[in-house]
């Protein structure tokens, strides 16, 4: 993901996502009696620069009802990202006016209209279904189909007779298009345990106010569900001066308390890193100055820490019966058979980091695959075992289908470990993949014929083993019959999952705290494999036919070649 000013290529994606889009509601409450006070405030209607769409807000018109105080409101709002909200409060009074947060929560709808239900008091009620929802620290929560909300507002009459609210939830109600006008998504980056590897958390923000948020809201840390999966080299009581960071000439100055001088010249060195790869994804910002106690803080050493690593070569399939490498034009024989009878789902490791390529023997076996050295070994067995990833560190999982509360992962000399999963214990596990990072496991499951994607941290040792998968986020709400899964990229999966009422699954395209977006479906597809982007997707069939990405759609590339992956 040339570089894409403001964050366009996300708005293509979101577009395309939102003219799909679902229904939410919003519900009113009763009416009171109030004085007019205060004066009426003059505000700039512009919409944020660089949106792609131009809004302009106007204020309260004289002798309007109830319901169109609303309605003008919630337009009001639509616009707020350029004044901030300001014509917005014209349609408050009392002291809501100027307690209202309207970004402690950002209710998104589908491109369906709002509903609006009055009361004889005068109360309004607007419905619409919800598309998703952005907390007060940017976090993107995809609603759940025909998910709805509702919202009360309780309005009164001034001295002079116009209809105002006086009382409403804090955060807002836009639609599509004011949210991708007004906000874009940033990356927050964290580092894994052992120090080498930068794992990324994405957020959403106003473009105009992102470097403050993306620093401060690096400085609280990750979600909890990332805990004990990544850390931090900012130290603890780290504040930001002035709570604000400055971006002058393309340089964004990030002026921090003093507690960084008390860290040793490495820890500093990846609190930078962490900076400077967060602030990275904001279009204006071309390099970082960080200060600490009013002095520039002066790094000697640069660390090169592991992001995303790039995946070359092409993807290994099960073809004659042996595992083999489809280089586009042909096949070339891996290593053979080896031990296994029945090789099938090969996985492989990162290219330069440790592991070695396995695959399944039948259903129930999980053996190396033959070098020129030995024939290959067992490393475990479990009833109908799912398709194993190799992490960096070596490790390889895979998981009985029917889940007892763990996985299972092993190291290629033989050593096994069984990790917590407790809330699996139950389900009927379909797909299993760890992050390129080795910090994350997606994973799709199913409970009583209902299928969910969950990803979840993957706790280590300090010798990497891995311990315990963490408590999981869903993630691809919108995604009936999920199937497969796959790590597109550091922060983006790829899904197999048939639409409602289709026998053929399609592809999603699901970013970890973002909104999902489709691709055409393919007939016949169970396995799903990419090697950096979702350019480079490729899908196989049950009837051993492989396509690759072509434009929007797919190329029939290969037939007779079943179970595609690339490393991971």
């Amino acid at each position: 993901m040339p570089r894409l000013s403001a964050g366009s290529a996300r708005r293509r994606r979101l577009h395309a996502r939102l003219l799909a889009a679902v229904v939410a509601v919003l519900a009113l409450a009763g009416c009171v009696s109030i004085p007019d006070s205060g004066p009426v405030t003059a505000a700039d209607p512009r919409p944020p620069e660089g949106s792609s769409v131009a809004l302009i807000a106007y204020g309260p018109t004289p002798g309007a009802t109830a319901h169109q105080i609303v309605q003008g409101f919630l337009r009001a709002v639509a616009a707020g990202g350029g004044d901030e909200f300001a014509v917005a409060r014209e349609y408050l009074a009392g002291p809501v006016a100027q307690t209202w947060n309207p970004r402690a929560h950002v209710r998104v709808y589908t491109n369906r209209d709002i509903i609006y239900s009055q009361s004889e008091e005068g109360a309004v009620r607007a419905t619409a279904t919800a598309d998703g929802s952005i907390d007060a620290q940017g976090r993107y929560t995809e609603a759940a189909p025909d998910t709805q909300v509702e919202l009360d507002f309780t309005l009164a009459r001034t001295a002079d007779g116009q209809w105002r609210i006086v009382d409403l939830e804090d955060g807002i109600l836009i639609s599509p298009v004011a949210f991708e006008a007004q906000y874009d998504s940033y990356r927050l980056y964290f580092l894994t345990p052992d120090g080498e590897a930068l794992v990324p958390e994405t957020r959403w923000y106003p473009s105009r106010s992102a470097p403050s948020l993306i620093v401060r809201h690096l400085l609280e840390g990750p979600s909890s569900w990332l805990v004990g999966g990544v850390t931090t080299a900012l130290p603890t009581g780290t504040q930001l001066v002035e709570d604000t960071v400055t971006v002058t000439d393309g340089v964004a100055r990030v002026e921090l308390s003093a507690e960084p001088l008390a860290a040793d010249p490495a820890q500093q060195a990846l609190m930078v890193a962490q900076i400077e790869e967060s602030l990275r994804s904001v279009p204006s910002v071309q390099s970082v100055e960080v200060v600490v106690g009013g002095a520039p803080l002066v790094i000697d050493e640069v660390h090169d820490l592991l992001r995303n690593p790039y995946v070359t070569g092409s993807p290994v399939v099960i073809a004659e019966g042996v595992p083999q490498r489809f280089t586009g034009s042909g096949l070339v024989p891996l290593s053979g058979a080896g031990i296994a009878a029945e090789p099938r789902m090969p996985a492989l490791p990162y290219e330069d980091l440790p592991g070695r390529p396995v695959a399944l023997d039948g259903t129930d076996r999980l053996v190396t695959l033959p070098t020129e050295q030995d024939v290959g070994s067992l490393l475990l067995t479990g009833e109908q075992l799912v398709a194993p990833s190799v992490d960096r560190h070596g490790w390889i999982w895979t998981t009985p289908r029917a889940s007892d509360g763990t996985v299972q992962a092993a190291l290629a000399n033989g050593t096994t470990a069984r990790v917590g999963a407790r809330w699996l214990d139950g389900a009927e596990v379909l797909s299993l993949r760890i992050s390129r990072d080795g910090a994350r496991a997606v994973v799709v499951s199913q409970t009583d014929g209902v299928s969910q994607v969950d990803v979840a941290a993957v706790l280590r040792d300090v010798d990497a083993r891995p311990l315990t998968l963490g408590e999981p986020v869903r993630i691809g709400e919108s995604i009936p019959s999920a199937q497969a899964v796959t790590w597109v990229d550091d922060q983006t999966v790829a899904v197999l999952g048939a639409p409602a009422g289709e026998e053929a699954p399609a592809v999603h395209i699901v970013p970890i705290g973002g909104p999902a977006t489709d691709l055409p479906p393919v007939a016949g597809a169970t396995r799903i494999t990419a090697a950096t982007g979702d350019r480079t997707l490729v899908i196989g069939t049950a009837d051993g036919e492989l396509y690759e990405r072509n434009g929007l759609g797919w190329n029939l590339a290969a037939t007779d070649v079943y179970d595609p992956a690339y490393p991971g």
